[in-house]
């Protein structure tokens, strides 16, 4: 249980290497800079050597951190992302000590601005780094928590350059003219508060009559240009078209699901981003309507693929340095709502046709960083996303799958060289599957079994050997039986089935789950895997220690007809009596 709730210990114990420790003895031509109240790790010394730090490459070094308590104990990790121009003018995230080359320090000093010693001055070296480097180890260990905030409240100083006359907004909306009329009619009442001129068109892939009329009207009352061309649906293809027919300096790729709250200025804020020089995409927190879950707060590679990092929290909390609350660099950003320069558009392009509809935002950042750009997502900014209402999930149509896996071997192979370095945005500490940004230990999580053919076919093939109990000292609940498309590790197509169950008086953990289900062919009984439910000691406060009575196991989709009815699965609970013999309990 301990390693349960000391995630960061175990990460401490199985993975943090170990190095020969001594003191740090620093080249003559750099600077050491400290940060508040902490200690240098003894082992950076020897890290520093193994970087080849001491051979003068690198101008502007940091490493990753924690925090100790005054029992010595580590936590709170702070692992950080490679070198983030963009998040460094949020907060000072190299944290605790920065390591920098004379040479810097000294043009910094040439540009007027003061050495003291302070974030705004290292902030500045950061900016005109040439070579920074990110060490991702722990190399510091704060005795006090610091949020390396600025004494400054304007940070960014941007490139100075003149907002442009117009902004091109390319919408693509089919049959749904009620969320388009939502759509640009805060549009342009953003655009009229903030004085920027729209250029706008709407592409319409093939509406019914009675709706192409209905968008005929809005163009009028609005003032932007409605095509109206029946043919298949090809994201990038309609997105490259809308591109095309407009002439602006800098492009809104903007779903017709996107509402602007009342009030809400945004576009000059996202114009100024997208027009400095080593800016790519541009995008903005999106959260779901009537509440404050997240939608999107800027896309990761993971395992998986490219996913949306706490998609699905709820923005009332701060989660990992305030990374749903603070404009910082991210891998890609979504195509909901995406800004870019046009110029720095079609370098590669624009969108590739060849990418039909998934992927095809995140290849467009991706072509961007490959060219040395860097995407950044406001999240100190949020529009509203009625997602999916446009057209249903893939997640929802199987039929779709086998595209989105296309689609997605395709970018994989495009960008192969890119992504075998990580996401540089995404700690190689951290999980790597899952979306809240967790510190890379095996969880309860990924214990649970995933049962391909040859699983399967070595299955128990019934459960006659196990004895019926009653049900009065079972407590159980299938929660959730369906299909699902892929998972945080990488699998794809399967059948899951989890919800939870113990033995009434006894502890969670002293008894297995396994699942009895059958298709048309034979009975399986497969083994579970432990989930975490703190929910169930609220609901069943007379229980002790039921915390570890969740279940989930995941089937290959392929060996099923269809879902199964929950009423024909059946839970086994194993474990020993009394006098150490094996007991099972059935449930029908």
């Amino acid at each position: 249980m301990k390693d349960i709730k000391d995630p960061y210990g175990r990460w401490i114990r199985e993975r943090e290497r170990k190095r020969e420790e001594g003191e740090l003895n620093l080249p003559e031509n750099y600077t050491l800079f400290l940060n508040g109240d902490g200690d240098i790790d003894p082992k950076l010394d020897s890290a520093l050597s193994e970087y080849g730090i001491k051979e003068g490459g690198y101008d502007f070094i940091y490493a990753d951190e924690d925090e100790v308590d005054k029992n010595g104990r580590r936590h709170d990790p702070f692992f950080k992302p490679d070198h983030s121009p963009d998040t460094l003018e949020s907060f000072y995230y190299p944290g605790g000590f920065t390591i920098i080359r004379n040479d810097l320090i000294e043009r910094t000093e040439e540009r007027g601005i003061r050495n003291n010693g302070g974030l705004e001055f290292l902030r500045e070296c950061g900016r005109a780094a040439l070579k920074p480097l990110h060490i991702p180890e722990v190399m510091y260990h704060a005795l006090s928590h610091h949020e390396y905030g600025y004494k400054d409240k304007d940070s960014d100083t941007g490139d100075g350059a003149a907002l442009p006359e117009s902004l091109a907004v390319v919408i693509l909306s089919k049959d749904h003219p009620e969320l388009l009329k939502s759509c640009v009619s805060g549009l342009y009442s953003s655009a009229e508060k903030e004085g920027v001129r729209i250029e706008c068109v709407v592409i319409d892939n093939g509406s019914l009559e009675e709706n192409r009329s209905r968008y005929e009207g809005l163009s009028e009352k609005y003032g932007f240009s409605y095509v109206w061309e029946k043919k298949d649906f090809i994201y990038s293809a309609l997105c490259n078209k809308g591109a095309s027919l407009t002439r602006s300096e800098v492009l809104l790729f903007l779903n017709d699901d996107i509402e602007v709250p009342e009030g809400r200025l945004f576009l000059k804020r996202m114009i100024g981003e997208a027009l400095k020089a080593k800016t790519g995409a541009v995008g903005c927190k999106l959260l779901y309507p009537g509440g404050t879950k997240i939608q999107h707060c800027g896309i990761t590679l993971l395992k998986s693929g490219a996913s949306h990092c706490f998609s699905g929290y709820d923005d009332d909390k701060v989660y990992g340095r305030g990374i749903n609350r603070i404009k910082r660099n991210v891998f890609a950003v979504t195509g909901a709502c995406l800004m870019v320069e046009r110029k720095k558009f079609l370098m590669n392009g624009g969108f590739d046709e060849k990418l039909s509809v998934a992927y095809t935002d995140v290849d467009l950042c991706a072509s961007l960083v490959s060219l040395g750009f860097f995407n950044v997502c406001l999240n100190d900014l949020y529009l509203i996303h009625h997602e999916s209402l446009s057209r249903r999930s893939d997640s929802e149509e199987r039929e779709k799958f086998s595209r989105l896996k296309r689609e997605r071997e395709y970018f994989y192979g495009k960008y192969a060289s890119l992504i075998k370095n990580g996401d540089p945005w995404y700690n190689v500490n951290l999980t790597g599957t899952e979306l809240d940004m967790g510190v890379n230990v095996p969880t309860l999580q990924d214990r649970i079994p995933f049962y391909d053919a040859d699983a399967l076919s070595a299955a128990p093939a019934n459960a006659g050997n196990l004895r019926k109990a009653s049900k009065g000292g079972l407590l159980y609940n299938i929660e959730y039986c369906g299909i699902k498309q892929s998972d945080a590790a990488g699998h794809e197509s399967f059948l899951e089935i989890s919800g939870w169950g113990f033995v009434h008086g006894k502890p969670g953990y002293e008894y297995d789950i396994q699942v009895l289900i059958k298709d048309e062919k034979r009975a399986y009984l497969l083994d579970t895997g432990r989930t975490e439910r703190k929910d169930l000691s609220r609901v069943f406060p007379k229980e002790r220690d039921i915390f570890l009575s969740g279940f989930s196991v995941k089937l290959d989709a392929l060996f099923f007809s269809g879902v199964p009815d929950k009423e024909d699965i059946a839970l086994c609970f194993k474990g020993k009596d009394i006098f150490g013999r094996d007991r099972g309990f059935i449930t029908l």
